[in-house]
This record gives structure tokens, C-alpha cells and sequence, in this order.
């Protein structure tokens, strides 16, 4: 469907939107044309979605169509529920069948899926069930099970299940899935019998994350598809996906430091192939902007996400200019996979101040509402600096950087940074959850630090 088309649509029905319109440009523009569509202003979460009815979000001021509803907090702190119609997803098995048919196919049978996502009224986690579910139904050895977030559960599956399929696909978020696998190895699980693959979500990993994990599960390196990953949202469902050729060309670029001299920026990106779907992709001052028809209709939404989009073409032909023919290297693995000609896109992390962890989104503000609890008073004087970063074992771990103060000798920084831990975990729930499923593992560092690094700034990393 055509943006033009989209907007007719949902500004001819959605009360919500004809009454942004109307306080934003004070009467409801007529649009004729893609240019007209791209002058139309920017919503977003917290000024539409979250400052409306949400039966006025949808068509008709109707939420009867909803056959799902899906939680999601995201950057909020609110939670909010997504209606799913139906004729949303009536085609979905028809994607989902191609992007994973490598697990459907009758050679590779049988094949057992796991699924280590939350699941409740999480939407990833029991929309992935539900598919998979639904294509074992009709592909012979096909299997499903659902251990959701549980470390104990998954290494069961693992142990019990896993050793009866030709090859296993356990789908999880990347830290999870990999201290399950650690642990699973440790307790004696032989996983390079297992043939065992995984797909990850929810947060972006780096090569060193991609190469650790497929040792572990003893894959060779021509095997791009032991660890890859997709990106999509709640809000407005899946966005792209890695596949062999993206992998090898984000492993080309990334070997060789050619980031900055092909995309013009240093920082490591996630790339990803887009999805083929009905939907409207705008890149808007380097931001991921969403026109989409589905339960609650979103025109020219504001995901958050930095982004930059460049064709398969484009960047094949610019790693040509360096020496590397990444066509000629998928072929030398051997791998077959189904390509599709949609543009790339490069998800550098979030543009409004998140830093992820085990999947969570913590805003600055509530790193900040965690250091001005009182047992924290004495270590901050109002300056400070975070970043998601890794431990030596590949560990997600959050950096801190305080200003030193003669407080910090008063106590162990253990004790400290012990005490913070506390105070985040009451502010932010889902920190507090992989608290309690990790409780021997170090989460943040506190990096008592000069004055001039905060003079100097620093620009927040986000995966």
C-alpha cells in the first residue's frame, strides 16, 4: 500500500489522528502526493499514542477487531497494550516460512524449536510460538517447545529433547542465550552433537558475541547461520532480519575497520536486510520512521532507532572497492539461502537516551532517579556518564562513571556499586528481573572518575 493510500485510510477514521492533526497544523492537510506525505508531522509514543483514548487510536473508534493484544513498555515506563487484528497477520506464516526455511523444509527434519522468550503478554515471545507452532501443524517433525525465559527449562529441552532432532533452533535474547548455553556446556551437555543454531533479539551483539557463541555450540566458521539475528518492535512488528550475506558483509567490514569509509560513521552497526512487507520506511535526520496499516494505523511514527538504510548492491559494490567480493565468499561456504532484494538497514541503537541490558531498556532518567536515592547522596554530586559494555567472558556489564569524592575510600567500590544495584532494581522492574535470574553475576561497575571526563562529554553508547 502506498503512503498516500495510508493516509487517506486513517485520516478519514482514526479520531485520534484527525484531532493530532488539527492541534499540530490546525486543519487536516490534503495529501496528493509523496511529497505532500512527507511534509505531514512526526508522531510518536508519548504524544499520540500514550496522550490518547486507545479506542480512538484504532479504525473507527472500534477495538472489537483485536484478536491479540500485546504488552509493551519500551521507553515510556508505561505499559501499553497493541491490538493485532487478524487480517494483520493473516499472511505472516507466509514471511515467517520463507525467512526461516531452513527449519521448515522436509530435508531438515526433524526439528526442534525452542522458544526462550518472555512469554505472557510479551509479544515476541507468544506470537513466535504461535507461528511455529501453526507450521508444525502442516510440516512433518517439525517441533515446538516453550521454556520461555528460564534457564533451568531451556537446558531441560536441551538435555531431553534436543538429542531426538537432526538440528535445534533455540530463539532467545542474546545474554540469555548464552549463559544458558554456558551453564547447559558446564553441566555436561555435549551441545556440537546437538546441532544446535540460535536466533536472537531484542538488542544488538558484536562479532566477538557471534564468535564465542559458535564455538560454543561448535560450529565452523562458514556457518553464518549459528548465531543471527532479527529486528522488529511491538509497536509495528519486524523491521529486517540477518542473514548470510548481511553477516559476512557486517564480518568483512568489521575485520578490515571500513565502517566510517563506507557509511561515514565509526560506530558498529547491526545490519540488517529489510522485510518484505506492506509497510513505509523513512530514514528522517538518521531516525527509523514507520507509516503502517494495522490495529492502531501509525503515520510517519518515530521509532527511536538510529538508523541508515543503503541497498545490497550498493555496499556489495563498495567492499569491491577494497578488495573483498562478499558474493564470491558466501559461495565459497556453501550455504544456500533465500535472498531477497530489499534495501539494508544499519541500526546503530536508540537516539533518545536508552541503554540496553539482557534486552531491558534503562532510560538516563532512571539511572539518574537510582543515584539520587539517599544511601547514594555521599557518591553523587549530580554529574555522571553510563554505557552497556562487556565483561572479560563476554558478559553484558554496565559501566557507571561517578566523579570521585573522598566518599568513595570510605567504603569497598563492591559495597557501593552493590548498594546502587539495590536502588536501580526499585526503579526499573525489568533490571530487577535479571537481578534475581542472575544473582551471582556482576551487573554495573562504578568507575570513580576525574572531573574532566564529564567536562569533555560522552557520547552514550547503546546497542
Amino acid at each position: 500500500m502506498l503512503p498516500v493510500e495510508m493516509y487517506d485510510q486513517v485520516v478519514e477514521k482514526v479520531i485520534a489522528y484527525q484531532k493530532f492533526l488539527k492541534n499540530k497544523v490546525g486543519q487536516i492537510p490534503e495529501v496528493k502526493s509523496l511529497e505532500d506525505f512527507n511534509k505531514l508531522p512526526l508522531i510518536d509514543k508519548s504524544s499520540y499514542i500514550m496522550d490518547n483514548k486507545l479506542e480512538e487510536l484504532c479504525f473507527d473508534n472500534d477495538t472489537s477487531e483485536a484478536h491479540l493484544w500485546l504488552r509493551s513498555s519500551g521507553t515510556s515506563h508505561k505499559p501499553f497494550f497493541w491490538p493485532r487484528r487478524y487480517v494483520d497477520e493473516k499472511n505472516m506464516f507466509i514471511g515467517i516460512e520463507k525467512l526461516f526455511n531452513r527449519y521448515v523444509t522436509e530435508e531438515n527434519q526433524p526439528t526442534l524449536i525452542i522458544v526462550g522468550l518472555a512469554l505472557g503478554p510479551w509479544g515476541t515471545g507468544m506470537q513466535t510460538s504461535f507461528i511455529f507452532r501453526s507450521l508444525a501443524q502442516r510440516v512433518k517433525g517439525l517441533a515446538v517447545v516453550s521454556p520461555g525465559l528460564q534457564n533451568e527449562n531451556i537446558i531441560e529441552c536441551l538435555e531431553k529433547l534436543s538429542p531426538m532432532f537432526k538440528r535445534t533452533l533455540l530463539l532467545s535474547y542474546p545474554p540469555f542465550a548464552k549463559n544458558v548455553l554456558e551453564e547447559a556446556a558446564k553441566r555436561g551437555i555435549d551441545l556440537p552433537t546437538l546441532n544446535i543454531e540460535v536466533m536472537v533479539g531484542g538488542e544488538g551483539i558484536s562479532e566477538l558475541f557471534r564468535d564465542n557463541v559458535r564455538n560454543l555450540l561448535g560450529h565452523s566458521k562458514d556457518n553464518l547461520y549459528s548465531v543471527w539475528s532479527l529486528y522488529g518492535s511491538t509497536d509495528f512488528g519486524n523491521v529486517g532480519f540477518e542473514n548470510p550475506m548481511t553477516i559476512l558483509i557486517r564480518r568483512l567490514i568489521s575485520e578490515n575497520n571500513l565502517w566510517e569509509k563506507i557509511f561515514g560513521i565509526s560506530d558498529v552497526p547491526m545490519l540488517f536486510q529489510t522485510v518484505p512487507r506492506k509497510v513505509y520506511f523513512e530514514d528522517v535526520k538518521g531516525e527509523l520512521v514507520v507509516s503502517c496499516i494495522q490495529g492502531i494505523p501509525l503515520i510517519r511514527y518515530r521509532s527511536g532507532d538510529h538508523v541508515k538504510f543503503i541497498t545490497k548492491n550498493e555496499i556489495l559494490e563498495k567492499l569491491k572497492d577494497f578488495g573483498f567480493d562478499a558474493k564470491e565468499e558466501l559461495r565459497k561456504t556453501g550455504l544456500k539461502f533465500q535472498e531477497w532484494e530489499t534495501p539494508l538497514i544499519a541500526l546503530y541503537g536508540r537516539i533518545d537516551q536508552v541503554v540496553f541490558f539482557y534486552g531491558a531498556k534503562i532510560t538516563l532518567e532512571q539511572f539518574k532517579k537510582a543515584l539520587e536515592a539517599e544511601t547514594m547522596l555521599s557518591y553523587f554530586n549530580g554529574k555522571f556518564l553510563v554505557k552497556a559494555t562487556e565483561d572479560s567472558e563476554n558478559n553484558p556489564l554496565i559501566e557507571l562513571y561517578l566523579e570521585d569524592n573522598v566518599n568513595f575510600k570510605k567504603h569497598k567500590l563492591e559495597e557501593i556499586e552493590e548498594i546502587y544495584s539495590v536502588e536501580l532494581a526499585k526503579v526499573q522492574s525489568e533490571f530487577r528481573t535479571i537481578r534475581d535470574l542472575f544473582p551471582n553475576k556482576k551487573n554495573l561497575k562504578i568507575i570513580p572518575s576525574k572531573s574532566e571526563v564529564f567536562e569533555l562529554g560522552w557520547k552514550t553508547r547503546h546497542m
